[in-house]
């Protein structure tokens, strides 16, 4: 059987987590009712027009080259919301998302961090908001196994649309590639920060793209992947304004590395 809510509803299948399993990702359609993501909505909304209300700067991941309408660095994301929203943890805390993690890890979990993310339609650069690929096991020296992250869309998400794309089967060994470092276009910055922060990628030159999957997602749903699984999304081309949340999880039994 599934994991199930205690009202007895499916979520995830034998199917998906064998998927999981030998593939490093899985698909749950439904997880999170988009009616409850919409005061998530509100708020990153709120941050891209400049209104901060009594948030902690140092949640913030800024751009200096984007600026909202009060002229101030344009919020690009925001870390640990659910540790300052009831809006937010209400979602991070969700018993169906806690249920599917329990399933997928084998055991008792308990939250290890969550980030929202802002895609704007006034960010112009190249990059256009894209990530590349990388592991997340980069940034949270997770042990392998005990780690996976659920990537919520807040809307319709698909090629151009920042759609996740994930490499099968790259969690296979539990091997954390050399990661080189860059800087985003625009770069970001951390709170108030002074100077922009790296973030991680896996060197081009080590990756076959045919054989990457791109996976379309309606909103509300969930994608869960290993903190092993390569992984990086798509462009922001929609003309509007998109968002996710994401949301870690990792064994509540056994004890997780230090972040670096």
């Amino acid at each position: 059987m599934g994991t199930t809510t205690q009202k007895g509803e499916l979520l995830v299948t034998p199917k998906q987590l064998s998927q999981y399993k030998e593939e490093g990702y899985t698909l749950v359609r439904d997880l999170i009712p988009p009616a409850e993501l919409e005061p998530l909505r509100r708020q990153m909304l709120a941050f891209e027009a400049g209104e901060r209300g009594d948030w902690p700067e140092k949640q913030f991941h800024t751009m200096d080259a984007v600026r909202d309408a009060k002229g101030a660095r344009m919020i690009g994301g925001v870390q640990l919301p659910a540790k300052h929203s009831e809006d937010f943890r209400k979602v991070a805390d969700s018993p169906r998302l806690q249920a599917a993690m329990v399933q997928i890890l084998g055991g008792p979990v308990v939250r290890y961090t969550d980030q929202c993310a802002v895609k704007s339609h006034l960010v112009k650069s190249p990059q256009g908001s894209c990530t590349f690929f990388h592991q997340d096991t980069s940034y949270w020296e997770l042990d392998p196994e005990l780690g996976c992250n659920c990537w919520i869309p807040f809307q319709d998400v698909d090629r151009d649309a920042i759609a996740l794309a994930i490499m099968p089967r790259s969690h296979e060994g539990w091997k954390l590639i050399e990661h080189e470092r860059y800087f985003d276009d625009p770069a970001p910055f951390s709170g108030d920060g002074k100077e922009p922060f790296q973030r991680r990628r896996i060197p081009f030159d080590t990756i076959d793209f045919s054989k990457e999957v791109l996976v379309p997602m309606r909103a509300g749903d969930g994608l869960f992947f290993t903190n092993y699984t390569w992984h990086r999304s798509e462009k922001n081309k929609t003309g509007r304004t998109m968002m996710y949340y994401a949301i870690a999880y990792n064994r509540a039994d056994k004890k997780p590395r230090e972040k670096k």
